[in-house]
């Protein structure tokens, strides 16, 4: 008799696991933790970008080899940077190296509410033809329609600079800070495409990558590939250089309001 008490004992005690680690599962691989973002209209796309940690890095899941980069751990951005300061006849911008500061570990490039919408940009010194580069930042909203923070490769001969080509890789419009975009220019200034991505926060801290290698250009967020330029006609096969700056184009009257992006860290790879 006892051991029948106690066979139904441990049968009992088996099946409140197995109910309890189905549930466990259930629960883990519920849909409603890992939502999915839907296409921008006109996008071409996939139909699903999944919800991943911010800090998944392209890098890592690539298995990229840096090379270079910045932290901004200093007072000020590493000499490896230009950073822009005067006023730009052709753009008709005011830039100033008052305008992006490191402090925290964090690089914070801030548009003013001046009536010149005062702004700053960086670029990096060191031109290279092909490689990888991936940026951790953060835009903050709202933000004036009039700034548009943008990470882009600039060809090391700025004169011509519409013969080499541009690749946008991460630039933002929106004052909500909701999307983000990209333009390729192509050599002799072609249009060379346009992708927008999913919906998504960034005013939270993201990665933005972009791979250029010489048949195509692949672009992504927190890890995951977003879009890409295929057509080789269009793809700039002179040196280039990266390029993080916040411009200013006057939407209304009066002084913009104060908008700003922060970069945690750049990071340059082979």
């Amino acid at each position: 008799m006892k051991r029948r008490v106690i066979v139904v004992m441990m049968c009992a005690v088996l099946a409140v696991g197995v109910v309890f680690a189905v549930r466990a599962v259930a629960a883990r691989f519920d849909s409603s933790e890992a939502k999915e973002l839907g296409p921008a209209p006109g996008s071409n796309l996939p139909s699903v970008l999944p919800t991943r940690p911010p800090s998944s890095e392209a890098a890592v899941a690539q298995n990229w080899q840096r090379v270079d980069g910045d932290e901004f751990t200093g007072p000020k951005p590493a000499t490896s940077w230009r950073v822009y300061d005067g006023y730009h006849a052709a753009s008709k911008e005011t830039w100033s190296a008052r305008q992006c500061r490191v402090s925290g570990g964090v690089l914070t490039i801030t548009g003013a509410a001046d009536d010149a919408g005062t702004t700053c940009g960086l670029a990096w010194k060191q031109n290279r033809t092909f490689g990888r580069w991936e940026i951790r930042a953060r835009f903050p909203a709202p933000a004036d329609a009039g700034f548009n923070p943008v990470f882009l490769l600039w060809p090391a001969d700025d004169a011509n600079w519409a013969q080499t080509g541009e690749i946008d890789f991460a630039e933002e419009y929106d004052p909500a800070r909701q999307y983000v975009q990209s333009w390729l220019h192509g050599p002799g200034n072609t249009d060379g495409g346009y992708q927008q991505s999913h919906p998504f926060d960034m005013t939270q801290w993201h990665n933005y990558a972009v791979d250029w290698q010489p048949d195509r250009i692949t672009l992504y967020l927190d890890g995951e590939p977003w879009g890409a330029y295929l057509d080789k006609q269009f793809i700039p096969q002179q040196p280039m250089h990266l390029v993080i700056q916040q411009n200013y184009n006057r939407k209304h009257p009066g002084a913009p309001l104060e908008s700003s992006v922060q970069i945690d860290w750049v990071r340059l790879y082979g």
